[in-house]
């Protein structure tokens, strides 16, 4: 038994959110500001109007395209031990997109050194499974994108991926993804990155996005399909509608990829929602109502046999109760839900930030939920009668080999949350748990050791970084 079950959906209105989503497609239509994908819309039998640069997408097309569209991928790895198959029904953990870093209850804009040690950081996380790209302050920004890929390819032996922000960004990482996995061809088979791009809510697609969609479907490299509705603001303030909107959005997407490369992998994902709070103005990302919004996405994916991506945040500005409690609500809802990908860890102000600390306590976070949602296991020799029957009446289990034997498959051992005496905490220090996740943080940054990239591998990435940075002062 486990307990990856989490389902505030029925049958019946799985359908009608599913029917619903097909109604505004078909009747209000998406915004897309891409030439060629209009065509390719219109070719498809869509009624495409070329001056409001917009589509409406009949049912039929929308239904076959699900159809051609895999339920299972393989991300691959620097190494290939920590390959990722998704759809299978296990979660995978990443980071996520940030802006600042709050480091020991001090903000600042990120650095390169930041990133590369942040990155290096999660290599050693056992339950962060790849890392996504993220701003930096000292780097050109139309070209932050492929110094993800260089500092991630240095610093990680895990999958790898950046937030493109152009399509020319996205062939130099094409290009450096290439090195990395023996060329174009090996590229095409073994995705060594993946991309996405969030849909401008409500029903627009940006033509950057579109572009980069369409540049790296040459590749098959596999796709996020997210929408990011704020219920209340950029989509309807019930949970409902704002569900059939969001639908709609990321069946669009599947739709539009489908017809750059038939049989190419996207992954569903509404579970970047937010709510907005109506007494302040400001989207919430931690709140329960998001959570439901991300429990029933990842209830859609499956219904449409679809890997599922969510970002797990918290509304706290800085590493504190608010960050923990909020970010263990969501891990929660966000693990036992059933969701493929999911993002954040490390993340907290909305997701403008990332912390080490927070990614130490997250990564904890994850051990415990997941230790949940693998449930009891019953079988003769758990179920101990043996063992009972020998100890008998008063007796201890504490000697027994059975104990022994069965201690670390049962019970999840914790790394940094405090199980020692009061006494004993007070003799090292009384530290928060703040305090021992940031000890932590700072010890594994400092001696983590990855295993190092090649050296003319590491030149050949360096020289596509200073022809992107010709490229982006042209």
């Amino acid at each position: 038994m486990n307990l990856s079950s989490l389902e505030p959906l029925s049958k019946d209105e799985l359908q009608e959110i599913h029917l619903a989503s097909l109604d505004v497609l078909e009747t209000v239509g998406v915004k897309i500001e891409d030439g060629v994908t209009l065509r390719l819309l219109e070719e498809a039998g869509a009624n495409v109007h070329y001056k409001e640069k917009a589509a409406k997408i009949p049912s039929a097309l929308v239904e076959d395209m699900i159809k051609k569209t895999p339920s299972q991928f393989t991300l691959f790895a620097r190494e290939p031990a920590f390959n990722l198959h998704v759809g299978t029904g296990q979660p995978f953990f990443t980071t996520g997109n940030a802006v600042e870093i709050i480091e020991r209850g001090k903000r600042r804009k990120i650095t390169r050194k930041d990133f590369s040690d942040f990155v290096r950081l999660v290599d050693a996380l056992k339950n962060v499974h790849f890392c996504t790209g993220t701003n930096m302050a000292d780097v050109p920004p139309k070209i932050c994108d492929v110094h993800q890929i260089e500092i991630m390819a240095n610093n990680t032996v895990n999958h790898m991926r950046p937030c493109i922000s152009s399509v020319g960004g996205a062939k130099f990482i094409l290009k450096m993804a290439s090195i990395l996995v023996g060329g174009e061809d090996a590229l095409t088979k073994k995705p060594i990155t993946h991309v996405g791009y969030t849909l401008l809510t409500p029903l627009r697609w940006s033509a950057t996005s579109l572009q980069v969609f369409r540049e790296t479907a040459k590749y098959n490299i596999p796709v996020n399909i997210e929408s990011e509705p704020m219920s209340g603001g950029t989509s309807p303030v019930t949970l409902a509608g704002t569900l059939v909107i969001a639908n709609a959005e990321v069946l669009s997407g599947i739709v539009l990829n489908q017809l750059y490369r038939e049989g190419r992998p996207c992954v569903y994902s509404i579970g970047f929602a937010h709510t907005m709070d109506y007494r302040t103005t400001e989207p919430l990302t931690g709140s329960p109502e998001v959570a439901l919004i991300v429990a029933a996405g990842a209830q859609l994916a499956r219904y449409y046999r679809l890997p599922s991506l969510s970002w797990v945040c918290t509304d706290s500005r800085t590493v504190d109760a608010q960050s923990i409690y909020e970010k263990s609500l969501q891990f929660m809802m966000h693990i036992l839900s059933g969701n493929d990908l999911i993002w954040g860890v490390g993340n907290i102000d909305s997701s403008y930030c990332i912390s080490p600390e927070q990614a130490v306590m997250d990564n904890e976070v994850i051990s415990m939920v997941n230790r949940m949602r693998e449930g009891i296991k019953i079988t003769e020799d758990t179920l101990a009668l043996d063992v009972i029957r020998r100890v008998g009446i008063g007796g201890t289990f504490l000697g027994e080999r059975h104990s022994l034997s069965h201690y670390i498959k049962e019970h999840v051992q914790a790394d940094i949350t405090y199980r020692h005496s009061s006494g004993t905490w007070q003799k090292m220090g009384s530290k928060s748990m703040e305090e021992r996740a940031g000890e932590k943080a700072k010890e594994l940054m400092e001696t983590h050791q990855v295993v190092p990239l090649d050296r003319d591998i590491q030149q050949q990435l360096h020289e596509i970084v200073k022809e992107a940075e010709k490229w982006a002062l042209s």
